[in-house]
């Protein structure tokens, strides 16, 4: 059992946990765009389909960035339009368009994955190497207790750098914590 803290002090923590969540976001999305040269959901649905989502569904991405099927249909008109991806019916499900990324496509995910990891590295560079595994430790942790299943993990992971996680190592906790999610339902 853990110990007892006073509401006020969870709330306080939570909230400075929050405003760093929020200056995160606003650095990645403002560095990805940049790096880009694009805006909204398309930085996201590049990594996505870099990392992970190439060959999938629309639905996938369209899952993973948390946007409706026709907001995702557009997002995919958009990169074929510029190049960047292109659609195939899917030979399973004919109803069904799987989206593949272009070499331009993937140049610009290189990008927007280099952009991310030096806004993030640079926010933990400060840090001395004990702070550095807390907050490895706490990460995971959080990641841990956010993590709902396969469809929260992609939600999480659609500008993730899946090499530097570990995911293809069995390292990555997002990974884990789907999979213990999966495992019990």
């Amino acid at each position: 059992m853990l110990g007892y803290v006073p509401e006020a002090y969870i709330s306080g923590v939570a909230n400075r946990l929050g405003a760093v969540a929020l200056t995160l976001s606003d650095r990645i999305r403002d560095a990805t765009e940049a790096a880009t040269g694009t805006a909204g959901g398309i930085p996201a649905a590049l990594v996505s389909l870099h990392e992970w989502a190439d060959g999938k569904s629309v639905d996938v991405l369209a899952e993973a960035m948390r946007v409706s099927h026709s907001r995702a249909v557009r997002v995919v008109d958009r990169l074929q339009e510029d190049g960047l991806a292109r659609r195939e019916p899917d030979p399973t499900d004919g109803r069904r368009a799987l989206v593949w990324l272009e070499p331009g496509g993937r140049e610009l995910a290189e990008r927007a994955l280099e952009a991310r990891s030096g806004v993030l590295k640079d926010a933990v560079a400060q840090l001395d190497p004990a702070d550095m595994r807390d907050l490895e430790r706490l990460v995971a942790a959080l990641l841990d207790t956010t993590i709902s299943g396969t469809r929260s993990a992609r939600e999480t992971c659609r500008l993730c750098d899946a090499h530097a996680c570990g995911h293809y190592t069995g390292d990555c906790p997002v990974t884990k914590a789907a999979d213990r999610r999966r495992a019990t339902a």
